[in-house]
């Protein structure tokens, strides 16, 4: 399934500054300040299944950004959420593996860390759901 790969395609085609880029996995701090993720969480699930064996699935995702410059980071992260939680939002699969249903903010952006070194990193969760179907 390629989700995670058309949602990190509708995130980096936004106008954002041009020291960002969003990518995907982890922060491991080797990418420069600021670093932003796109990653999955635990806790996806499905839904719903039919009798053909086709799913209403529903995934966890999370966006990650780290920096020295808090201010940044946060008009980043709520340009992201608000572009996320527009209702026209859509994604549509290249492999048609899934169809679009609807995303959901979980969280609004937050900071979770600030380190010695001065650099904060803030979180926003989404949900996505989906439709997949059996071969």
């Amino acid at each position: 399934m390629d989700l995670k790969e058309r949602v990190l395609e509708r995130v980096n085609a936004l106008p954002l500054p041009d020291n960002i880029k969003v990518m995907m996995g982890y922060l491991d701090a080797k990418h420069g300040d600021p670093e932003v993720r796109l990653q999955m969480l635990p806790g996806s699930n499905v839904i719903e299944t039919d009798y053909a064996g086709n799913r209403t699935e529903q995934y966890l995702m999370e966006v990650v950004m780290r920096g020295s410059d808090e201010g940044q980071i946060n008009l980043v992260l709520w340009q992201i959420a608000n572009a996320l939680g527009d209702n026209d939002f859509r994604v549509v699969s290249g492999d048609g593996s899934f169809i679009f249903s609807k995303l959901e903010i979980a969280s609004f952006p937050h900071p979770t860390m600030a380190d010695t070194t001065g650099a904060v990193t803030y979180v926003f969760d989404f949900k996505v759901t989906v439709d997949t179907f059996k071969d």
